[in-house]
């Protein structure tokens, strides 16, 4: 369902060849805007179509009894045994071709939502009280937006004129930011209201998009093919500010929390406003990516060391750290050297996965620590800032493929091999770093990760818990998982 798309880790080659080549985004010669504008389409691609003629309103209970029995499953209403008022609190949103099921840490079904029906990006919101999806028909492709008040069980569904595949919402809950296939081609971003429906007139597009929301505000940033934008005004877009060209070394760029700071790579040297295609070009051949922190007030650069052609970045909760993943400078003089790089498979080393570290980088003194001497596929922070989750491969040519790692503050140890569902692996994994812009899979407590792991009995929502290093535990079957975000009262930083 997902449009392929060309990335700066599976495609490193494009950041050594012209910018036209690899971004139709605006160069600054161009009318100054910083992508294609183009109004909404008032179309909806569901009328006419009978199966989404009544689209849910509330979740479902698990159908009883088991599956032999076929009666449908039943809303869960607001009477007595109704499930809403004990949807609040640790919960797993698992998504896939039968639909999202709702579970407790247990196993426990608690929800249902459209199990005759494909869905995908299950997207917590960062108080944990809302869950987005997609919803898609299995037959038309027709895609809607589905929101979930899990308070109340209650849903709100918005026709989609395309299928999304990406959301994140912003910090006060009131605004989403969809990713899906731009009206012109390449992706788009798209701003919706808390019940998915369209907030704003206007799509921002470019070939690729990657986005941060500011923490308790509602600005946006926006890494769009080569250049670096901050939306000021995310109900209108228009009003920005453009940080330039960057290229294409990293693909989200990350807020330090408690600031009015960012992090990002920068592949050209900090080249001045106008530069050049050919100055560009000279720029990348002479300098090595670098990472930087820029303040979006004072407008003040700081520099922080070396980055890599895979750059992948994660602040630390407390904001005076980050863990990056970065190729080796050896990897990054192969870049040129003709190779491609075709994929990434979770299948053995022979995948084209270059040589690496992840590193934590103190953000006051820029001084760095190795904790895995390997290049990361996923990072993210622990909800209490005690541990940083890695997905790496293993060097087993015919075992899983991947594992889990855990930093702890003093050692890294691995918690889980697995294998991850086709879905988890080409829709989520290729694209860590935005992901990880919003709690994805870690518990709330901070004692448990969960994730989409294919097994023997098929693709499953997989939990591993921290006290069970190597285990790993089936709650049954889906292609991703997400785990809701600490409660707001939880006092975790």
């Amino acid at each position: 369902m997902r449009r392929r798309r060309h990335l700066a880790m599976v495609a490193a080659a494009c950041a050594l060849v012209a910018i036209s080549a690899c971004s139709t985004g605006p160069s600054r010669s161009s009318v100054p805007a910083p992508a294609d504008w183009a109004s909404e389409a008032g179309t909806d691609p569901l009328a006419g179509d009978p199966s989404f003629t009544a689209p849910p309103t509330s979740l479902l209970r698990s159908a009883e009894p088991a599956p032999a029995d076929e009666r449908p499953a039943e809303p869960a209403g607001d009477g007595e045994g109704s499930t809403a008022g004990s949807l609040y609190g640790s919960l797993i949103a698992a998504a896939g071709p039968i639909g999202l099921r709702l579970l407790e840490p247990s196993g426990e079904v608690v929800g249902l939502l459209s199990p005759d029906q494909i869905v995908t990006q299950p997207t917590w919101s960062r108080d944990g009280l809302r869950l987005a999806a997609t919803l898609v028909h299995p037959a038309t492709g027709a895609s809607q937006v589905a929101v979930v008040d899990v308070t109340t069980g209650d849903i709100a569904t918005a026709p989609s004129s395309r299928p999304y595949f990406f959301y994140s919402w912003s910090y006060d809950g009131a605004r989403l930011v969809a990713l899906g296939p731009g009206p012109t081609g390449g992706t788009g971003a798209f701003i919706l209201d808390e019940t998915g429906a369209p907030a704003a007139d206007v799509t921002l597009q470019g070939q690729t998009m990657y986005v941060a929301w500011e923490p308790g505000g509602r600005r946006l940033l926006v890494h769009a093919g080569h250049q670096l934008l901050l939306i000021n005004d995310v109900d209108s877009p228009r009003d920005y500010q453009d940080f330039g060209l960057v290229g294409v070394d990293f693909l989200a760029p990350a807020w330090v929390p408690g600031t009015q700071d960012f992090l990002y790579v920068d592949s050209y040297d900090q080249a001045p406003a106008g530069a050049g295609e050919a100055e560009l070009l000279e720029r990348r051949s002479t300098t090595s990516p670098q990472l930087l922190r820029r303040s979006t007030d004072a407008g003040d650069v700081t520099e922080l060391g070396p980055a890599g052609l895979y750059t992948m970045l994660a602040v630390h909760p407390s904001g005076d750290r980050a863990a990056i993943s970065a190729a080796s400078p050896e990897q990054q003089a192969l870049a040129g050297d003709g190779a491609e790089t075709d994929s990434i498979s979770p299948t053995g080393p022979e995948t084209g996965v270059p040589a690496g570290s992840v590193q934590i980088v103190d953000l006051a003194t820029a001084e760095r620590l190795t904790v895995l001497d390997r290049i990361g596929l996923w990072l993210e922070w622990s909800p209490d800032g005690r541990h940083l989750l890695i997905a790496a491969n293993t060097d087993d040519p015919g075992g899983i493929g991947m594992s889990w790692h855990i930093w702890d503050g003093q050692q890294s140890y691995e918690l889980a091999r697995f294998a991850p569902t086709e879905t988890f692996f080409r829709d989520y994994l290729w694209f860590a770093d935005q992901y990880n812009e919003t709690p994805r899979l870690w518990s709330p407590d901070s004692d448990a990760i969960t994730f989409g792991a294919n097994t023997v009995d098929g693709d499953i929502t997989a939990v591993a818990r921290l006290s069970s290093a190597g285990a790993m535990t089936s709650l049954g079957s889906s292609d991703v998982s997400f785990w809701s975000p600490p409660r707001p009262d939880d006092g975790l930083p």
